[in-house]
């Protein structure tokens, strides 16, 4: 009996791993890098070719599969998880825009683009692209990656705004130190100790970070609720994560010690805040090693040097103030203020362009500055101008002058500019920005890309078949103009319609041609391959520093092309209401 058991249970496993290799054996495995085999993407039919398979949509839905190759770092990483702040389907994107991209050479766009000084347009773009809820890229990168890159990004660009929505949609991420840090110390910096506090609702569990629990235990002293500050301190002490310069501080907080302990440390800004915070007599001198956050708090808590009071003969002092200026931690009109307490007699303002160079560069600086401002004839004060920016920009510091030359700029007139001076004047001006107002849009009825078919890019309920109509009906009064020219702008709008499957007249089909417009081949390879996000980020690129406006037709013309061909209707769009449209 027991023979006949064991010989039964031996045929079933001999079956059963018949059956199973069978199985293995006709499954297929598609490699989605074309070549590699450590990323592959199993199919969950057998091997027979399905005759739809070719009319499948560009965004398929497919099961990603963690990659071998960085398999020590993605232990951990859940692929179903997705960061960002916009659904795909806001710009016709997919969760899977950069699943075909080859991480190193993502990286190395992303950077080509930093260089640049984007455009609002671009930027607008950019933002869209990096946060819009996506899988990570898993070639040649490792998982967290580009997700970090992204979140730093954020913080280079000062993105304070983007940073809170960020985190208050995606509440459960778990590398949320930098951005908490970024938020507080930002806040921290201007002394807002309580929007700084606010922030802590962002804290998830995974927030174990020391600066931020010691922050959150001050924060909690501040509201008064001392018994979970108590609690949270004795946590944190327990893990070994209290030094003695906080012990000190939050005992002296809490009402556990009477003397004020006056050490100051600025190995952090919670720390400096803590010393500024515990000690009424607070008095700290910056340097050029003080960091940028202190900086600001120093300026914010007006604890930084009342320019009534500055020693104008201490030159090192002065130059302190100069630095911390055009980097942006000083008050620049508070540096022209003190520039204009430095006495000058009268055979110095009216020698300035000599005597300057016998004084010490701070003092030159003031004395053509007071020159200049005092001169009534125009060209000496623009020739002053002229000298005075040399002096910043000769020690390096020519960001601290840029506002107040603007500034003085404004108050002439362009028409009453001497010529040689011109072009400084153009380029220092600076105008200020004024809100971005596209005005409102009138249709031309005489021209197709200003026509009334741009409707159908912004009215949802411009329909189909009154596109169709009123093209028809513009087409026959442009062929009565026998000189009409198909304009790049005219193409534009055409070819688009027709991508979204509007049937033009068979005449103007045959009438008007893209053949003399082209899209770059490198695009055309990216968009086949299916690179959908690297594709978008070459777009940035090229829009780089120019408004979409400013771009040249043919260039307007391949982005809208390769957008068609992607099927990015909405991105597409958003485009073409910026640059058809005739506004008033």
């Amino acid at each position: 009996m027991k023979n006949s058991k064991l010989l039964n249970s031996l045929i079933f496993q001999l079956l059963l791993t018949i059956v199973f290799s069978t199985q293995l054996i006709a499954a297929e495995s598609i490699d989605i890098w074309k070549g590699s085999s450590e990323i592959k993407i199993e199919s969950a039919e057998s091997n027979q070719i399905n005759p739809d398979d070719e009319k499948k949509p560009l965004f398929e839905e497919r099961q990603i599969v963690k990659t071998n190759i960085f398999q020590e770092h993605n232990e951990d990483l859940d692929f179903n998880k997705v960061y960002g702040l916009f659904d795909p389907e806001e710009n016709n994107l997919s969760l899977e825009i950069w699943i075909e991209s080859d991480g190193k050479i993502l990286l190395e766009q992303l950077k080509r683009i930093e260089t640049i000084n984007l455009s609002k347009d671009s930027e607008e773009l950019l933002i869209k692209i990096l946060f819009t809820n996506s899988y990570l890229p898993v070639k040649n990168i490792n998982s967290s990656d580009f997700l970090d890159y992204k979140l730093e990004w954020l913080i280079k660009k000062d993105k304070a705004n983007i940073i809170e929505e960020f985190l208050s949609k995606n509440p459960d991420i778990e590398n949320n130190t930098n951005l908490l840090k970024y938020l507080i110390d930002k806040d921290l910096s201007e002394a807002d100790i309580n929007e700084a506090c606010e922030k802590i609702k962002f804290f998830n569990k995974g927030t174990n970070d020391d600066y931020l629990q010691k922050f959150k235990i001050y924060c909690l002293i501040n509201g008064n609720n001392l018994a979970e500050a108590q609690l949270q301190y004795d946590l944190l002490n327990e893990k070994g994560s209290i030094d003695n310069f906080y012990n000190k501080k939050i005992n002296y907080l809490l009402g556990y010690a009477e003397e004020v302990d006056s050490e100051v440390s600025d190995k952090n800004l919670l720390n400096f805040y803590l010393s500024h915070v515990a000690n009424s007599d607070f008095q700290y001198d910056p340097s050029m090693k003080t960091s940028k956050y202190i900086w600001k708090y120093l300026s914010s808590s007006n604890l930084l040097v009342d320019p009534n009071s500055i020693d104008l003969e201490d030159e090192t002092k002065f130059n302190l103030y100069e630095w911390a200026a055009n980097n942006n931690l000083y008050n620049k009109k508070e540096l022209f203020n003190i520039y204009g307490k430095f006495l000058f007699n009268f055979d110095q303002f009216l020698n300035a362009e000599e005597i300057y160079e016998t004084l010490p560069p701070y003092k030159a600086r003031a004395l053509i500055y007071q020159t200049a401002s005092l001169s009534d004839n125009l060209e000496k004060k623009l020739n002053l101008l002229v000298l005075l920016n040399d002096l910043f920009k000769k020690d390096d510091i020519e960001n601290a002058f840029s506002e107040e030359l603007s500034s003085i700029l404004l108050s002439i007139e362009e028409e009453d500019v001497p010529s040689k001076y011109l072009g400084f004047y153009q380029i220092k001006i600076n105008l200020p920005t004024e809100e971005e107002d596209f005005g409102k849009i009138k249709f031309d009825n005489k021209i197709l890309h200003k026509s009334k078919l741009l409707k159908y890019f912004i009215e949802d309920n411009y329909t189909v078949e009154k596109l169709e109509n009123d093209l028809i009906s513009i087409y026959k009064k442009i062929r009565k103009d026998k000189k009409y020219y198909f304009s790049a702008k005219d193409v534009i709008l055409l070819d688009s319609l027709k991508a979204d499957g509007v049937k033009l007249p068979k005449k103007l089909e045959k009438q008007y041609s893209n053949n003399k417009l082209t899209i770059p081949k490198g695009l055309i390879d990216l968009s086949d391959q299916g690179q959908i996000g690297l594709v978008l980020l070459k777009i940035i690129e090229i829009i780089g520093e120019d408004q979409l406006e400013d771009l040249d037709p043919e260039t307007l013309y391949f982005i809208t092309a390769t957008l068609n061909k992607l099927d990015l209707k909405k991105i597409r769009n958003n485009i073409i209401i910026k640059i058809l449209p005739y506004r008033v």
